[in-house]
């Protein structure tokens, strides 16, 4: 049995009222009960409850009818309220009848070894029908155990707990039932049942689960309407579910509202088709073997589909869009063998189709638009599947939007790369090219929209324009996600030169490399990283120029990098090194960003020969030590020249201009050298001439030097360093007056 239904068993089981047969003598006709909403008739005949336990019965109780398909035994009109859980219980007949037009209620319920009790129960009975009838202010409505060729339809369920339960069934049909006023927390349980149609049925305001299907063979859930309540104290399960089924279908049905699945599957040789899924966590959640899923609309949830060890089944032409385009999936594999993913089209989700762990699949035709990635090379898992990566698939011909393809690869040994194929998908209307493990090749940047080099070594890219390869998100709140037009994973030795990469999301993105040059390139308006090095070492990027990021380039996790020759301006953070240490800047140019340059916890840095002008603030220092900041010129910031937070330490700063920054310079640490211990220190614009130059009671350059101006300066943008500076030694003034006239694009010296 499912979960809700062994939590039913748990219950405190009530007493079943001792129900005896009773003629239909003496009744009393109650014109004016339950008039509520014209939602059932004003006029029922008032009865007591009774028991059938025979064909014989039908007619020793009185009713009209011969029991033939022609002239069934009719049961109509009555009011019936019951103290025990059962108003009329028909047990071990098979003659033709009818309970139509009438009236139950009934506050309890009870269990039997096999089955419930409800107001209306049917124990093995073949040929009996259930029709137009009204359950009112009752625990469940119809309970029905060993059916053959029953009927249960057109009845209002105005029920608490479980409208409808049919086990060990055979060829019954439950259609056209519509939930009334009260929320139910069951809508039906079918467990157990062959060749039974399920269809048109209509539950508004389900609590917990709507339809509950076990162990069924040739089952059909066909034009249903089911809706989960919803409100701060509500969680709903699903909509649908079918587990252990075989031969079944599920087509047709429109679930909406549902917390946790809208349609929950785990069956063998199934159809699932034309459904309308909505709003649920989980729109649909599939272990299918041999099945087909097509034609299906599916949105507002965070994963579409999730295919859970499916195996041998078709997935295509559905219709999926997400529900803010963030972090969901519209198709997530999570193992399984043997399936296709075709010509299905998928919007407004994080991941358009992720896959991992899975061997076999085919995913082809598919089109993935307006959201963050289009293809998802999946490692992690959920569900109980192992994590790990996919292998023998085909990725072909695809049309990924956005961010194209989000390569999340873990423990690169483990993956198949050359049972892969991927080819023929694009982004943007460009190609994507992806290499995995290849050697040596030179590769024409100008022919891919976006490049994905996996586990490669000494591979050469060239030239090429990559743009519009996003992953930003601004509404409810900002994320930029981590879409890049150029991807290199676990590659050695490999270069990038000459390209330009502008208004992505990253530029050019490294992880886990070693040993690869960045030269001669260019990136303009990626909106976090112009350029993003992460768990790498000896990565060196030269003569390139980053503009208008939030970060120009960020190095993180890594070690022995090296950014020279560079020009970095107009971002919010020019160069940021995170807990990466032994790394170079050098002979570059930092101007009008935010802050120039950030060392964060990043330890043995050196600094040499960077002009630093127009940012608001030039080098800051967090809690990082022993490093070398030596032959910068740093001048015309707007806030600090440089800046040593708390926890930097020991860091060794000399032979560097620092002048008209607001202040020059600000220390927090300790230990720290302003001057080289013997001769040198740095030069300041603001330095009297004498004596040591003071930063804090704690920090002072004892060997200082003010600032000689030789000649004007030309006006350049960036290219020409507006100020040509001297060491004047020991000199207690200056030679000559100097105005300094500073405005945002240059700085002119008149003597």
């Amino acid at each position: 049995m499912g979960r809700r239904y062994l939590a039913l068993l748990t219950m405190l089981v009530l007493g079943l009222s001792c129900v005896v047969p009773a003629g239909i003598n003496g009744v009393l006709e109650t014109p004016g009960l339950h008039e509520e909403a014209g939602l059932y008739r004003t006029s029922y005949v008032a009865h007591a409850p009774f028991n059938i336990t025979s064909n014989v019965d039908f007619e020793t109780l009185g009713f009209p009818g011969n029991g033939s398909e022609a002239e069934p035994y009719l049961i109509q009109d009555l009011n019936i309220t019951s103290t025990g859980p059962a108003c009329i219980w028909v047990m071990n007949t098979s003659s033709h009848f009818i309970i139509q037009d009438c009236l139950f209620e009934s506050p309890m319920f009870h269990y039997l070894a096999r089955h419930a009790v409800y107001p209306v129960t049917l124990t093995n009975v073949s040929n009996g029908e259930v029709r137009g009838n009204h359950f009112v202010e009752s625990f469940g409505a119809f309970a029905g155990y060993k059916l053959s060729n029953c009927t249960i339809t057109e009845n209002v369920l105005s029920v608490s707990y479980h409208a409808i339960i049919v086990l060990e069934s055979n060829s019954t049909t439950i259609s056209d039932n519509t939930q009334g006023y009260e929320p139910v927390n069951l809508a039906a349980t079918i467990n157990s049942c062959r060749n039974c149609t399920i269809t048109r049925n209509v539950f508004k305001n389900v609590t917990s689960s709507g339809f509950y299907v076990r162990n069924c063979y040739d089952v059909h859930l066909t034009e249903n309407n089911i809706t989960g309540a919803t409100g701060d104290l509500v969680f709903t399960w699903s909509g649908i579910e079918l587990y252990g089924g075989q031969s079944c279908s599920i087509v047709d049905n429109v679930v909406t509202e549902f917390g946790l699945y809208g349609i929950d599957v785990d069956s063998v040789d199934c159809l699932i088709a034309g459904n309308n899924v909505t709003s649920s966590d989980t729109c649909m959640k599939l272990s299918l073997n041999n099945s087909v899923v097509r034609d299906n609309w599916i949105g507002g949830g965070f994963y579409g589909m999730a295919l859970v060890q499916a195996n041998d089944s078709s997935f295509h032409e559905n219709t999926i869009f997400g529900r803010s385009g963030y972090y969901e999936a519209g198709i997530a594999v999570h193992g399984g063998t043997n399936c296709d993913i075709f010509s299905n089209n998928i919007s407004r989700v994080g991941y358009g189709i992720y896959l991992q762990g899975c061997d076999g699949f085919n995913v082809s035709g598919n089109r993935v638009t307006d959201g963050r990635y289009g293809f998802a090379f999946g490692w992690y898992s959920n569900w109980n599947v192992p994590e790990g990566p996919f292998s023998h698939c085909d990725i072909i011909g695809n049309v990924f939007g956005s961010g194209g393809v989000y390569p999340l690869v873990e423990y690169y040994s483990d993956w198949e790369f050359d049972t892969i194929t991927f080819e023929g998908n694009t982004v943007n209307g460009g190609d994507i090219g992806f290499f995995a493990e290849a050697s040596g090749d030179s590769v024409n940047g100008g022919d891919f929209s976006q490049l994905v080099l996996v586990s490669c070594n000494g591979v050469t890219v060239s030239g090429g324009e990559f743009a519009g390869i996003l992953s930003d998100k601004q509404e409810p709140y900002y994320d930029p996600g981590q879409a890049s037009a150029i991807i290199l994973l676990n590659c050695s030795g490999c270069s990038l030169d000459g390209l330009s990469f502008h208004d992505n999301t990253i530029g050019v993105n490294l992880q886990d490399c070693a040993d690869c040059n960045v030269t001669a390139s260019s990136g303009d308006l990626n909106t976090w990283r112009g350029i993003s090095i992460s768990h790498s070492a000896r990565i060196r990027i030269s003569g390139v120029a980053i503009s208008n990021s939030l970060r120009g380039i960020e190095i993180s996790s890594s070690h022995n990098c090296q950014v020279s020759g560079a020009t970095i301006t107009q971002n919010e953070e020019g160069v940021v090194l995170r807990t990466s240490y032994s790394c170079l800047l050098s002979g570059s140019m930092y101007f009008e960003n935010g802050d120039a340059i950030l060392l964060d916890d990043s330890d043995g840095t050196e600094l040499r020969g960077n002009d630093v002008y127009w940012n608001e603030r030039g080098i800051l220092l967090n809690s990082t030590s022993d490093c070398l900041i030596t032959e910068n010129h740093v001048y015309n910031n707007t806030g600090v020249g440089i800046c040593l937070s708390l926890g930097s330490n020991l860091n060794d700063i000399f032979s560097n201009v620092f002048a008209f920054n607001s202040p020059n310079a600000i220390c927090l640490g300790t230990s720290n050298h302003w001057d080289n211990m013997a001769d040198t220190g740095n030069q300041w614009s603001d330095y009297g001439g004498e004596g040591p130059y003071v930063i804090d009671e704690n920090d002072q350059d004892n060997y200082p030097s003010v600032i000689i101006t030789t000649t004007t300066s030309t006006t350049g943008n960036g290219g020409i360093n507006p100020l040509i500076l001297g060491i004047g030694g020991g000199m207690v003034g200056l030679i000559a007056l100097i105005i300094v006239v500073v405005d945002r694009r240059r700085v002119r010296v008149v003597d």
